[in-house]
């Protein structure tokens, strides 16, 4: 048996993150979910406008207002490693998806649902600024990828009338 921590590839790291982030129920997880994936320093840019990552996590958290529940479908994805003799470690991945959010408020006894379509393209690498944790004698993975740049292309509109839950 191996004592071998292996990593999951950059496409898994960012589809992990990005679902984590979207189905978060409350403030905390979501905080713990985007400080997991985006660097404190990570250069962002929005429907072509260039934003801080502040404003960028208060627009994420604001599409998800009263929030009881995400689903994230990935459409596609390409990854391309920064070194191709150690792959997981950086690298630029491109993915597609819908994210159906469905909301706690009811209108005729219905929740309230809505879709985001994303374009995501972003930079992988290990952060520097992402302190690696003690030593302890129970080993446990440490990841200190982050995203460092992220350019989304996003619309948001109502849930089709068959995914609306």
């Amino acid at each position: 048996m191996s004592s071998a921590i292996v990593l999951p590839t950059l496409t898994n790291w960012a589809k992990n993150h990005i679902t984590a982030i979207f189905t978060a129920t409350n403030a905390t997880d979501f905080n713990s979910a985007m400080d997991a994936f985006l660097s404190d320093k990570a250069v962002i840019t929005v429907n072509g406008v260039q934003t801080s990552r502040a404003d960028f996590i208060s627009q994420t958290q604001g599409e998800k207002f009263d929030e009881i529940g995400a689903t994230v479908n990935f459409a596609g994805a390409v990854e391309v490693p920064t070194d191709p003799n150690q792959p997981i470690n950086a690298g630029s991945v491109g993915l597609f998806f819908n994210v159906v959010i469905t909301e706690g408020i009811l209108v005729l006894g219905a929740p309230i649902s809505h879709q985001q379509t994303v374009s995501l393209n972003i930079v992988v690498a290990e952060d520097p600024d992402v302190p690696s944790p003690p030593p302890s004698p129970i080993r446990r993975p440490f990841d200190g990828r982050r995203v460092m740049v992220l350019n989304q292309v996003t619309a948001s509109g109502p849930a089709p009338a068959e995914t609306a839950a």
